[in-house]
C-alpha cells in the first residue's frame, strides 16, 4: 500500500519536469531528426561558402577590369616642322667691301710669286768693279682699299686697291757675294687699281 503511494508521488513529481524539458527544448530528439539536422546546417554552411566564393571572384574581376582600361594609350611620334627658310636679304655696302678686301690680298700673293725677279728667283748684274742683285715685291702691309657708287651705266660699285711695290738691291765685289748679301729697298712706287662691281662679284 506504502509502496503505491510512493509511486504514484513519483509520477506526480516526474510529471512537471518533464513537461518543463519538453517546452525549453531540453527534450532528447531522435537519430533520424539529428541527421536531418546535421544536413541541413552542413548544406547552410556549404551554400555560404559558394557565395562568399562567388562574390570574392566577382570583387577581384572588379577590381581587374579598371587596371585594364587603365592602361596609358601608345604615344603618337609627332614629326617637328621644320620652317621655311628665310631668303637672303639683299647685299650691304660692308658686304661688297669683304669681298674687295678678300680679293685684294689674294691678288697681292699672286703678284709675289709671280714677279720677276722676285725674292726666290734675283736678277744679278755686273755694274763696274762690282755686281748688283735685285728683286721686286709687294708690300701686303702697305694694301688699302676702298668702294664707291658707281656713276656710269654698267656697273653698280667701283673699286681701289691701292699697295706699293718696291725694289730690292744688294752689292759686292762677287756675284755670289751680292746674291746671299743683305738687301735694302732703293725703291717704292705706289699702285692704284680700278676695278668694277657687277651682278655680285668683282671683276679685275
Amino acid at each position: 500500500m506504502k509502496q503505491g503511494r510512493i509511486a504514484m508521488a513519483a509520477k506526480a513529481l516526474t510529471l512537471p519536469v518533464t513537461l518543463a524539458l519538453v517546452l525549453t527544448g531540453a527534450v532528447c530528439v531522435s537519430q533520424a531528426d539529428a541527421a536531418e539536422n546535421a544536413a541541413t546546417t552542413q548544406q547552410t554552411q556549404q551554400t555560404k561558402k559558394t557565395a562568399a566564393k562567388a562574390t570574392d571572384k566577382t570583387a577581384k574581376a572588379a577590381v581587374q577590369k579598371p587596371a585594364q582600361a587603365a592602361k596609358p594609350a601608345p604615344k603618337t611620334t609627332q614629326v617637328a616642322k621644320v620652317a621655311p627658310a628665310k631668303k637672303p636679304l639683299g647685299e650691304t655696302i660692308e658686304d661688297v667691301h669683304n669681298k674687295l678686301d678678300t680679293l685684294a690680298r689674294a691678288k697681292l700673293r699672286h703678284m709675289n710669286e709671280s714677279l720677276r725677279p722676285c725674292q726666290t728667283r734675283k736678277d744679278v748684274v755686273q755694274n763696274g768693279n762690282e755686281y748688283v742683285a735685285r728683286y721686286l715685291a709687294v708690300d701686303t702691309d702697305s694694301l688699302s682699299t676702298d668702294v664707291h657708287d658707281a656713276q656710269g651705266p654698267g656697273a653698280k660699285y667701283v673699286g681701289l686697291i691701292v699697295y706699293h711695290e718696291q725694289e730690292y738691291e744688294s752689292r759686292a765685289a762677287t756675284k755670289e757675294a751680292a746674291l746671299t748679301g743683305s738687301f735694302t729697298m732703293v725703291k717704292a712706287r705706289r699702285v692704284t687699281e680700278i676695278i668694277r662691281y657687277d651682278k655680285g662679284k668683282w671683276i679685275d
